[in-house]
């Protein structure tokens, strides 16, 4: 994934990436991932030089990974690839494809999204900014939705 390893390299060789690299590469695969909140609030104190405990957590805890239930921000920061494509030009180079949900070239960001969206469905159903997304998901059918949450955790697995 040439967004996450490009915010992640920069990030060793400088201690800094920039807050929407931050929040919308590293903190949205996290959030996607379901990686444990506190690991990264931790891990953002240790690797950026202008991470101070008294921005950074609710920066993270709050906005980043929403795991203070809604009360900083009113909806996760989660995306698939197509807002980080959108909104840079990480994808140009990447050897997934933005476009694509389901396969080997498919770009993990998108099934990770749906996946984070059905996981979570009981917590987050009523929250009327995500409405859209959740009405998507309901005119896919089972096979598309099945093949998304399967595409995820084989992607999820490997990781480990």
């Amino acid at each position: 994934m040439n967004c996450l390893s490009t915010v992640i390299n920069e990030t060793i060789q400088h201690a800094y990436a920039h807050h929407i690299q931050r929040l919308m590469i590293t903190g949205n695969f996290a959030l996607l991932a379901g990686i444990d909140p506190k690991a990264v609030h931790i891990w953002y104190l240790e690797v950026y030089a202008d991470a101070y405990e008294w921005v950074e957590l609710p920066n993270v805890v709050g906005m980043s990974q929403f795991a203070d239930g809604g009360f900083l921000g009113t909806k996760p920061y989660a995306a698939s690839r197509n807002y980080i494509n959108r909104m840079s030009d990480y994808c140009g180079t990447c050897r997934f494809d933005p476009k694509k949900r389901i396969g080997d070239d498919a770009c993990p960001f998108n099934a990770l999204y749906w996946d984070f969206l059905a996981r979570n469905r009981a917590k987050l159903r009523s929250n009327r900014r995500l409405a859209q997304a959740y009405a998507t998901w309901d005119r896919m059918d089972e096979g598309t939705q099945h093949d998304l949450r399967r595409q995820a955790s084989r992607f999820l697995a490997e990781l480990k």
